[in-house]
């Protein structure tokens, strides 16, 4: 061991100082709030975390605040011990909202020590396996749920460079669906597949029961240019996932709700064609996240990590891609939100339909401009009512 008077002789210089600081920012995206979270150590510097969750914002922060004495007196580099006691010394599990707010500290902890060591956070989980990946588009159908304005969106959407959208046909309908109903969606789908070259896959919501699931998967499976059957039925409901993904003819992507690991095993244990879709939030953080991918791997599966919040949770899941070469493709609504959301924070955007991070910053990658998130304050209305007329809007339950 080198003694701690040469270090500097070698140009080692230890970065110290515990975790003394924090703070929680809720910024008022209207269709979904984004809630941040920023981290200071004693020898100032800072990381950002991310824990958004529709329409459980101020819970959320509740939760935060709740679990800090958790991270506050706490070094960046025992994240791994942080984050277990903040899930297990409590005794309870608050799911979703309990998960997402040790992701935003593990990010925030990552965030720190990619700065301090001046390497990407990748570097130190394991190192990256590329360079860029390409997105799919999703967001994009805020219009009038018909064939003509769908064809045209899809169009301008395309436009961008994207190879593959996604989009879901079925507005606030749920099943049982009526036979007007199926030939409503099947309509958009053919004018959405019409509109270019892309392949399309299809958002369900977990609006449909059995009957309507299977009948619609096989018929929309037939062509080729489909790319999965996202959350036909309840995510809960992991043995009737199973048994869909053996009967229909094109794969079966669920995973975004998924709080444990261990349920992703069972999914996998269970159903055949499968695409993977973990939420970094969600299930805890960008480790268990990794875990995943691990998973895939083994079972020869593809990863498209579900990304429908902010900027951080858009740089931990290019974190993701470049540490697993399971992921596939990563979500994008970038172009589709609101002018100013571009404004509050420096991170990676898709350009002509693949993210590029050849030369990534240290940390995650992002940097949060405090002052433009507090021009966007919280508004209790900025959440996505996904069973009410119009949600496709994404102009929040007040819209």
């Amino acid at each position: 061991m080198i003694p701690e008077c040469q270090r500097e002789d070698l140009g080692w210089h230890r970065a110290d100082g515990p975790i003394d600081h924090y703070e929680v920012h809720l910024c008022g995206n209207p269709w979904k709030a984004w809630v941040f979270l920023r981290l200071r150590t004693a020898d100032g510097v800072e990381g950002v975390g991310e824990c958004s969750l529709n329409g459980l914002a101020q819970t959320t922060v509740a939760c935060l605040e709740e679990l800090s004495p958790y991270v506050l007196g706490q070094r960046p580099e025992d994240y791994a011990t942080i984050t277990r006691r903040m899930l297990t010394d409590r005794y309870s599990d608050a799911g979703q909202v309990h998960r997402g707010v040790i992701a935003a500290v593990e990010l925030a902890c990552l965030d720190i020590l990619g700065k301090r060591a001046w390497l990407p956070s990748y570097a130190l989980l394991g190192g990256k396996v590329r360079d860029r990946i390409p997105a799919y588009a999703n967001g994009w159908y805020r219009v009038d749920r018909t064939p003509e304005p769908m064809r045209t969106a899809a169009q301008q959407a395309a436009s961008h460079g994207y190879l593959h959208l996604k989009c879901d046909l079925f507005g606030a309908d749920r099943s049982p669906l009526s036979i007007r109903q199926k030939g409503q969606a099947w309509d958009i789908l053919e004018a959405v597949r019409s509109a270019s070259p892309t392949t399309v896959s299809v958002e369900c919501h977990q609006r449909l029961d059995w009957q309507d699931a299977t009948w619609l998967a096989t018929a929309f499976g037939q062509d080729e240019r489909i790319g999965w059957f996202e959350e036909p039925l309840p995510w809960w409901n992991i043995p009737a996932l199973g048994r869909l993904s053996r009967q229909i003819p094109v794969p079966l992507a669920t995973g975004e709700n998924l709080t444990l690991v261990q349920q992703f095993e069972a999914l996998v244990s269970q159903a055949d064609s499968l695409i993977l879709q973990p939420d970094v939030m969600n299930l805890g953080g960008l480790t268990h996240a990794l875990e995943v991918c691990r998973l895939a791997e083994r079972h020869g599966l593809r990863v498209c990590p579900h990304d429908a919040q902010g900027p951080v949770s858009r740089a931990a899941c290019v974190q993701l891609a470049a540490l697993s070469p399971a992921v596939w493709m990563l979500e994008d609504f970038d172009p589709w939100n609101e002018p100013w959301t571009k404004n509050i924070a420096t991170t990676f955007r898709a350009e002509q339909g693949m993210i590029h991070f050849a030369h990534m910053p240290p940390g995650l990658g992002v940097t949060i401009h405090w002052d433009e998130v507090r021009k966007h304050p919280y508004d209790q209305k900025a959440w996505l009512p996904l069973y009410q007329g119009g949600w496709e809007q994404r102009k929040g339950a007040g819209g």
